[in-house]
């Protein structure tokens, strides 16, 4: 039975005095015009351009391909959504849904045939997203054959004069190249996986109301922390850093990244393939560094003349990524001994993105030029900000956009 006016108005209530919009007023405001809009009817037809001219006050010559910020917001309001019915919402009557890439907001009632602790359009992104990991589970276990073979076609990879002074500290063979593929945390429950992408510790989990929802919906007591899939990005990136050097006759290692020790670390030089979040020992590493990823964008802590405090991705109305940003930061190893590599982005595409910039010719052999040009030579530790355009989640241009040299 559908919800009356007024039992939508009151959910729309509920969740714009939540915790989750709490310290949110341009997100309470986008909810209240989108809630507007959907129950008196004119939502059909709703467009970026009109909701950031009616509900942001933008100007009539706002243009959402240069101004992006309407997406923005409705994605962090997505977020948001989820976030109350995981928390605070686990029990209301209506569940109230933002789908990607349109701007009218769905109401629905709860299914009373269904255990009420997890909202239904969850559990079927839930399991959409478990069919797209156990589908990389394949690829993933035939990098370490990669990783430990040898490609007889040499001319595979060209190694160009400046592709070797790119990569020479990992080419000397004095310390032995391990490849730390990032592996994201699920929480097994039952035959259930789930990923929280906010949830990336088993303590956070163990303290996740929403494992708790699914731990209840299984009717399983037990739920455990499991690091079995990777994100496409990080499989091909990995499979090409295990094809370079193979070409180049360097033995390299894998480890996924939760099996990945500090005595690992100690003894190896070490490329991390994926973002802190799925290769935690980041976090805990001695350095300091002047990007890091905050959400969806990459954050400039030391802006130099001319640059931006943020670099921001773009989406396309479908929630495909159309513009992203990758992170090339090269630091020293533990007590200063070895090299550490870190390719990573927000989005697995990035990270993809990332490794390619550092291991085809025609992006390496521009930034090692410009790196000679601008600093005399490759500086032994920097960040370089690279700029990304996709098309079906694949890369087409990669640009440098911001480099910084780590003191």
């Amino acid at each position: 039975m559908a919800a009356s006016d007024g039992e939508r108005e009151s959910q729309l209530r509920r969740i714009r005095d939540s915790r989750a919009l709490r310290n949110s007023e341009v997100l309470k405001r986008l909810l209240d015009y989108l809630g507007r809009e959907a129950i008196a009817g004119r939502a059909d037809d709703l467009k970026e351009y009109r909701v950031g001219v009616e509900a942001f006050g933008k100007p009539e010559d706002y243009d959402p391909q240069l101004d992006s910020s309407v997406r923005v917001q409705a994605g962090k309001l997505r977020q948001k959504i989820d976030e109350y019915y995981r928390t605070e919402g686990l029990d209301d009557p209506i569940l109230v849904d933002l789908p990607k890439g349109h701007y009218q907001l769905e109401f629905r009632p709860r299914d009373t045939e269904a255990p009420a602790t997890v909202p239904a359009v969850r559990r079927y992104r839930t399991a959409t997203a478990i069919v797209g990991v156990l589908l990389l589970v394949a690829l993933s276990a035939g990098l370490g054959w990669m990783a430990r073979g040898r490609v007889s076609d040499r001319s595979a990879v060209r190694w160009s004069p400046e592709m070797e002074a790119l990569w020479a500290p990992f080419l000397n063979g004095q310390r032995p190249v391990l490849v730390t593929l990032g592996a994201p945390l699920f929480t097994k429950v039952g035959d259930w996986f789930f990923r929280d992408p906010a949830v990336n510790t088993w303590d956070n989990a163990l303290k996740s109301e929403a494992v708790e929802s699914l731990r209840r919906m299984a009717g399983s007591g037990t739920a455990s922390p499991a690091f079995i899939y990777t994100g496409i990005g990080e499989a091909i990136g990995a499979f090409t850093l295990a094809k370079l050097f193979t070409t180049h006759g360097v033995d390299v290692s894998l480890h996924a990244s939760n099996l990945l020790t500090w005595e690992d670390i100690h003894d190896h030089n070490v490329i991390f393939v994926g973002p802190a979040k799925y290769n935690v020992q980041m976090k805990d590493l001695p350095v300091s560094t002047d990007f890091v990823f905050m959400h969806s964008r990459v954050e400039n802590l030391k802006p130099q003349p001319n640059e931006p405090r943020f670099f921001a991705e773009k989406r396309l109305p479908d929630g495909q990524l159309a513009e992203g940003h990758a992170l090339v930061t090269r630091l020293p190893g533990l007590q200063r001994a070895g090299t550490i590599l870190v390719l990573a982005a927000t989005s697995t595409e990035g990270t993809r993105a990332a490794v390619e910039f550092v291991t085809r010719p025609e992006h390496a052999v521009g930034f090692v030029r410009f790196m000679h040009r601008v600093h005399g030579g490759i500086p032994p530790y920097f960040q370089a900000v690279v700029r990304v355009q996709y098309k079906s989640q694949t890369p087409l241009s990669i640009e440098q956009v911001a480099f910084h040299v780590l003191k």
